[in-house]
């Protein structure tokens, strides 16, 4: 009756044991499907990671652009408000030399006005002097 039994549970580790080398054969079988599945997608996706690469590059490029061209905007907003603050100082400068230039024009206009009229008394007084002789 051993011996039955020896047999019986031989019998069933030989099955089991074929069982477990097919599925193992089987189970190759679908690694190197799933290994040929994924060598396509990767086949597929690296044109798009390429791409996706190249897009990436070229907003990275973009963006540097963008940031000297801000920069520059920033450089010419400064100088122009240091021009607009020349021009103030050259605006009141001019102003204010005006004012004096005018106070001197009037000066020198009521000078010559006095002058004149000194000259044309004097002339005046001679020529009746003169006529008086």
């Amino acid at each position: 009756m051993l011996n039955v039994l020896f047999a019986v549970a031989s019998l069933v580790g030989l099955v089991i044991i074929a069982a477990l080398i097919l599925g193992f054969l089987e189970l190759r079988k679908e690694v190197r499907v799933l290994n040929e599945s994924l060598l396509r997608i990767e086949a597929s996706l690296t044109p798009a990671i390429k791409n996706f690469s190249e897009a990436a590059q070229e907003i990275k490029e973009l963006m540097e652009g963008a940031n000297r061209i801000t920069d520059d905007i920033k450089t010419v907003t400064s100088a122009g408000r240091g021009l607009a603050s020349e021009i103030e100082k050259i605006t009141h400068l001019l102003s204010s030399t005006t004012l004096r230039t005018r106070a001197s024009v009037a000066g020198l206009k009521a000078g010559l006005w006095v002058a004149v009229n000194v000259l044309k008394a004097k002339f005046l007084k001679k020529e009746a002097s003169e006529n008086e002789l």
